[in-house]
């Protein structure tokens, strides 16, 4: 049942605060759109279920977007966005260390839907956008430690400076990562019309399954917008979940799964208070 949320204590103080930026180095998305565009005849799928009917302890969704370094005094958002693969590493080593077992969206919601048996200490790391360094750095760190992870694809950046190709996302593929759409353009979605916003995000579903041949079961929401309307598109077209950027520890709700943002200024103590933030909140 839905509950007030408890919001957890303070994280760990960081360790720096990085001065103003003087420009800003993290490339904007692309506005070309050399993918041919997917116009699909939409027919919503079955109907399938929206809320969780297990009672599953609460599972952490990790949310993360680049794997680089980056100065935080030039480019101070981009800093924020982004892990280097040095910490990345560490964090991942940390999960194997206290015993977490990473699992796929997909995983985690068969087990939310009680239809498999989650793992003790089940835990899904998840990456938006599809920077190229979620193949260059992220990948190897994650194949190292046996990890599988969830990395969410806007499908119109594809091949694009500083994003993946459609070769390297087959090459994920095959070593076992889940892919997800992010929509076509990365527009805000409830800014669009129904038609717009379902062109997006049945679009972007339709071009990752037949590129890549794999079914395409979670959604992520960009900037982390949504309503009920585009919930609705969400679940008609046959998405089995969608993450958001919430903060919380709410997890029945398959369409609004919140997240917990690992961001560039975390120490690793600050990496373990997210991670665990909510272990101790009463479901």
């Amino acid at each position: 049942c839905r509950q007030l949320i408890r919001q957890p204590p303070a994280p760990p103080t960081h360790t720096a605060t990085p001065a103003p930026p003087t420009h800003t180095a993290t490339p904007a998305p692309p506005t070309s759109t050399p993918t041919p565009a997917v116009t699909p005849t939409w027919t919503p799928e079955p109907v399938r279920a929206r809320e969780a009917t297990f009672d599953l302890p609460y599972v952490p969704i990790l949310m993360y977007h680049y794997i680089r370094t980056v100065d935080p005094v030039e480019d101070e958002l981009g800093y924020y966005l982004s892990i280097t693969p040095e910490l990345f590493d560490a964090q991942m080593g940390w999960l194997q260390e206290q015993g977490y077992t990473p699992i796929r969206m997909d995983t985690l919601t068969a087990c939310l839907l009680g239809e498999q048996t989650c793992p003790e200490q089940a835990i899904a790391i998840t990456f938006d956008d599809g920077y190229e360094d979620a193949y260059s750095q992220a990948l190897p760190i994650l194949e190292r430690y046996g990890f599988p992870a969830t990395f969410y694809i806007v499908t119109d950046f594809v091949g694009q400076p500083n994003y993946v190709s459609w070769e390297q996302l087959e090459a994920m593929v095959q070593l076992g990562m889940e892919i997800g759409a992010h929509s076509i353009s990365h527009p805000d979605l409830t800014t669009l019309s129904s038609e717009a916003a379902a062109d997006e995000i049945v679009g972007s579903r339709t071009m990752l399954r037949e590129r890549l041949g794999i079914p395409v079961e979670s959604f992520c929401y960009p900037i982390g917008a949504y309503n009920s309307s585009v919930v609705d598109i969400v679940h008609e077209a046959g998405f089995t979940n969608a993450v958001t950027t919430d903060r919380h520890e709410i997890q029945s709700m398959l369409y609004e799964l919140p997240r917990l943002r690992i961001r560039g200024d975390d120490t690793l103590d600050g990496f373990a208070w997210h991670v665990t933030a909510f272990e101790s909140v009463e479901r």
